[in-house]
């Protein structure tokens, strides 16, 4: 989403269904998979896997932009997450190094004072020796963690999983996770990897290109109009519309929010998306910045105390110049 000054947010809601989302989620997320791949096999610039995807799979520059966009994001996630989990493991190196120095210390004047008296019983022996294989696994375990921070800094591809780990290694053991086949495994496997589809916000009327945002003429209904992908086209239509509601909630006003973004012509980033653990309904996210409002005091307004009692509340207005305006 273009930058903008003002407050982001963010508003989500359910949205009316339309079968062209299972087909669009499945395509989206297969088409940014391919970008992320190039982006990280062929080095391909941002603008280069924008022309890609434009050539490759026949799709509008606004929905090449916003698939480029996400696997940017997603790119630079993998390599913040990447460093982070370096210094981590460096941490942890370090931090068991220090302790296992420690130990082999404290038992260095064990053992040395063991070889002139003795162990005072069998069970301050057993207790070293247990320090023993303690001190081995400190030691294992160092290894372990250098021999993973020189693989990790050494593997130049980043790896994530478009989907959940979890479900990922269901399918080699499918009679725990509830499967019979592994066709049964695939069907979830897909579904979990299809839920959703996004467009960047641009500032121009309806909050974006693909994707474009209406207000009805009802209280708090407003209409998604999707220009669909070529490759969809022929099968449904050039582009269709379909209604959501915005309810306000005690203390926030979503649907004033969305009207000022709409009206003042802000980017509105939409995303669609299916929430399986709520009876597969499909939501829309809308992000976008609204004006913030000053918070305005001055000295000159004087100020307010107020005291809450148990059977009553007393309050006074006191001026600028410290004086009493009024008490009740």
């Amino acid at each position: 989403m273009a930058k903008s000054h003002g407050s982001l947010r963010g508003i989500e809601t359910k949205i009316e269904y339309h079968p062209i989302f299972e087909e669009l989620g499945a395509l989206y997320e297969s088409w940014k998979r391919s970008a992320l791949n190039w982006m990280q096999a062929e080095k391909l610039s941002e603008s280069e896997v924008e022309k890609r995807l434009m050539k490759q799979f026949n799709l509008q520059w606004a929905w090449a932009d916003s698939i480029a966009t996400e696997a940017t994001q997603c790119l630079n996630q993998l390599k913040t997450a990447k460093n982070n989990y370096i210094s981590k493991l460096e941490l942890q190196i370090q931090a068991k190094t220090t302790a296992t120095k420690k130990l082999i210390t404290k038992l260095e004047k064990t053992l040395k004072l063991a070889r002139k008296k003795g162990f005072p019983n069998i069970q301050a022996r057993n207790k070293f020796q247990n320090q023993l294989l303690g001190l081995k696994s400190k030691i294992h375990k160092i290894a372990s963690l250098k021999r993973k921070l020189k693989e990790l800094k050494n593997t130049e591809r980043l790896h994530i999983c478009f989907c959940s780990r979890k479900l990922f290694n269901a399918q080699h053991n499918l009679a725990e996770n509830g499967y019979k086949t592994l066709d049964e495994w695939g069907v979830d496997w897909r579904k979990k990897r299809s839920g959703r589809f996004f467009c960047v916000g641009k500032s121009q009327p309806g909050g974006g290109t693909m994707m474009k945002v209406f207000p009805l003429e009802e209280d708090d209904k407003y209409q998604l109009e999707i220009q669909l992908p070529r490759p969809l086209q022929g099968k449904y239509s050039q582009k269709i519309q379909l209604e959501f509601s915005v309810l306000d909630r005690v203390g926030r006003y979503r649907s004033s929010d969305l009207d000022y973004a709409i009206n003042s012509l802000k980017p509105i980033t939409i995303q669609v998306f299916r929430r399986e653990h709520k009876q597969d309904n499909w939501y829309i996210h809308l992000s976008t910045y609204v004006q913030e409002i000053p918070v305005v005091h001055t000295r000159k307004n004087g100020c307010i105390g107020i005291d809450f009692n148990a059977e009553s509340i007393s309050m006074t207005y006191v001026k600028w110049d410290g004086n009493i305006e009024y008490l009740k």
